[in-house]
């Protein structure tokens, strides 16, 4: 008899231990979420990310790490391979793109946040353009369809139609009345050739990069989209977790009027709360 008592007192001494130890370990090793991983490019979301991230450990407890991305390959497929909970890069016209290309069809938008209004920004006055002048324009499928768009509206070029005329290529130009040359490079790579390669003329440039590299859309583009562009950047997560609390409370801290007053305050109107 008294050896059961003492074989129940090692089990419950036992099972009090192992309780303790993964409270520990989930406290100390983040095994319980005790953060919660958001993939951003640095300009404008790594900071505004950086901006909330006291509201959200205050509204849940849990800390906010950000994961930097200089590209806009691998923040989805961290998100997809659950290195990270969410990311906040991107346009729903991009994600739709990667989506159907990579085959990851859960991975989904559940808010927008902000619009960054992509610009055309040129060396010389548009007027002095010339034949044979050297333009840029971003390679992935969405942006690119996005940048010539852009220069059809503004009368740089015209576009064949097409049925989804968001992936044209410079392939689908037309008329070119200024006799450009185009050239695909990757996004990243664009503010820094623009200023450096003395051959490049003219670049279209997403916002962010552009930032990045010291330009401003207002003061250094020629044109740039306005503020009803339908390329509004999203949080993006894996269809299981639209529900997540956690993924809620990001979407609460991030559109709040003092994320609104903060972006306004701090880009100029080079990057548009939609919120």
């Amino acid at each position: 008899m008294k050896r059961s008592k003492s074989v129940v007192k090692v089990l419950v001494s036992l099972f009090v231990f192992l309780t303790l130890f993964f409270v520990e370990g989930y406290a100390l090793f983040g095994l319980g979420g005790n953060t919660f991983k958001v993939g951003a490019t640095p300009v404008p979301h790594a900071e505004i990310l950086e901006f909330v991230k006291d509201d959200f450990k205050e509204k849940t407890g849990v800390e906010l790490e950000i994961v930097i991305f200089t590209d806009y390959v691998q923040p989805n497929l961290a998100l997809e391979d659950g290195s990270i909970d969410a990311n906040y890069f991107q346009h729903e016209p991009y994600l739709e793109t990667f989506k159907r290309e990579r085959k990851l069809p859960d991975l989904v938008s559940v808010a927008k946040i902000h619009v960054e209004p992509m610009g055309f920004y040129l060396k010389k006055e548009l007027k002095d353009l010339k034949k044979g002048d050297l333009i840029i324009v971003p390679n992935d499928v969405t942006n690119e369809g996005r940048s010539l768009l852009l220069l059809q509206e503004y009368g740089v070029i015209k576009l064949r139609e097409r049925e989804d005329p968001l992936v044209a290529t410079i392939k689908d130009i037309v008329e070119n009345p200024y006799g450009l040359v185009f050239k695909e490079l990757e996004a990243p790579y664009l503010p820094r050739t623009y200023k450096e390669d003395k051959n490049v003329v003219g670049a279209i440039i997403n916002t962010n990069y552009a930032i990045e590299a010291g330009l401003n859309p207002l003061e250094d583009a020629v044109f740039f989209e306005g503020a009803q562009s339908p390329y509004a950047n999203v949080i993006a997560v894996k269809e299981s977790r639209v529900d997540d609390e956690l993924v809620k409370a990001l979407v609460e801290v991030l559109t709040t009027d003092k994320v609104r007053k903060f972006i306004l305050e701090n880009y100029n109107g080079a990057v548009v709360p939609v919120f």
